[in-house]
């Protein structure tokens, strides 16, 4: 990577400071520009339902959850995630590491597959599932159903709950000054996507832009798929995990 690019960092706040400040300190021109805003959101948490197990979705869902409910309330219960920095979030809120399903941090992918391929090997059958995710500024939840419907599958009885909202974001005048200074597409400039709804904020916030000068990371096939659809020209899928994603811009 020449010192002439630029990476773009999408993520939400506050993982796109950090990873923009990560990538400085390994040499690489960053900035953060985040595609989606987060917001916690009140919700009704029934403890008397008595869940065996708590699937979450992002860390967002584990900080929303906890903005609410007791650790004690997760007390020796099983937790399933499908990413690194979601465990390591309920690690923080002091649940135990051993109760925490996760896929192996060697998968090549860290989504609901990747989760089930650990997951998948439990008894289910008639054990209650709460699956802790966000939802859309019309409050309307979100989510693949993919992983609760293998759960019901299973013979498990799925419950969902939305603890945050993903938001188009309101851009600061830095950000919508460095979202103006893209408007050529750049050649040197590289968008990195951890998200397909990045995206689509992404062609909200300027949908008269062409995108086929420009590149971009994805760090999931399915966001690969989104940003080609988005019209951009040349795309690559680096796993899900910043030391990748820098090596994969390293050799560009």
């Amino acid at each position: 990577m020449t010192s002439a690019m630029r990476v773009i960092v999408t993520r939400p706040e506050p993982e796109c400071s950090r990873w923009v400040e990560t990538m400085r300190l390994e040499g690489l021109s960053a900035v953060a520009l985040p595609l989606i805003e987060i917001a916690s959101i009140p919700f009704v948490f029934d403890a008397a339902q008595s869940y065996d197990a708590f699937v979450f979705v992002s860390r967002s869902a584990v900080e929303g959850f906890f903005k609410t409910v007791k650790k004690e309330a997760l007390q020796a219960k099983r937790c399933l995630v499908s990413g690194l920095g979601t465990r390591a979030a309920l690690i923080q809120h002091g649940l135990q590491a051993d109760l925490i399903d996760a896929p192996d941090s060697r998968s090549n992918q860290f989504d609901s597959e990747a989760l089930w391929a650990v997951s998948g090997k439990r008894d289910w059958l008639d054990k209650r599932v709460l699956v802790v995710r966000g939802a859309n500024n019309l409050g309307e939840q979100e989510g693949r159903p993919w992983l609760a419907d293998q759960l019901t599958s299973a013979g498990a009885v799925v419950d969902f709950v939305a603890t945050y909202e993903r938001r188009l974001p309101n851009l600061t005048d830095e950000h919508s000054a460095l979202l103006q200074a893209t408007q050529g597409g750049a050649s040197q400039d590289i968008w990195l996507f951890s998200s397909s709804q990045s995206i689509a904020h992404l062609k909200l916030l300027v949908p008269s832009r062409d995108w086929k000068t420009s590149r971009a990371i994805a760090t999931h096939e399915r966001i690969f798929i989104s940003a080609m659809g988005a019209g951009f020209g040349e795309v690559k899928v680096a796993r899900p995990v910043l030391a990748d994603v820098v090596a994969t811009l390293k050799a560009l």
